[in-house]
């Protein structure tokens, strides 16, 4: 099933607040990722999943198969191996 166009939100356990992003790409997401919602937060974001309820939010964050491979070993496997990489969104660029 492909979660390309699709809204995810991502919540932070120590800080509670959410990113919100979308699938630019057909790929693979973590479940969990640093937080990005506050600066210099220490915490972990949890997915929710692609819930139904989140469709209608407007991004800040998405999700996207770059057009060259990281030159990091790690990120560049996770790549090839069908992983997306995350960004942060202009306002204009959201939806």
């Amino acid at each position: 099933m492909s979660s390309k166009g699709k809204i995810n939100q991502y919540t932070c356990a120590t800080c509670g607040k959410s990113i919100t992003t979308i699938d630019r790409d057909d790929g693979v997401t973590p479940m969990m990722l640093a937080c990005r919602a506050t600066p210099g937060c220490w915490g972990t974001s949890v997915s929710h999943m692609y819930h139904s309820s989140l469709q209608s939010l407007t991004p800040d964050h998405e999700w996207y198969k770059p057009d060259k491979l990281p030159k990091d070993r790690d990120m560049r496997q996770y790549v090839k191996q069908g992983g997306l990489l995350i960004r942060k969104l202009a306002q204009k660029e959201a939806r």
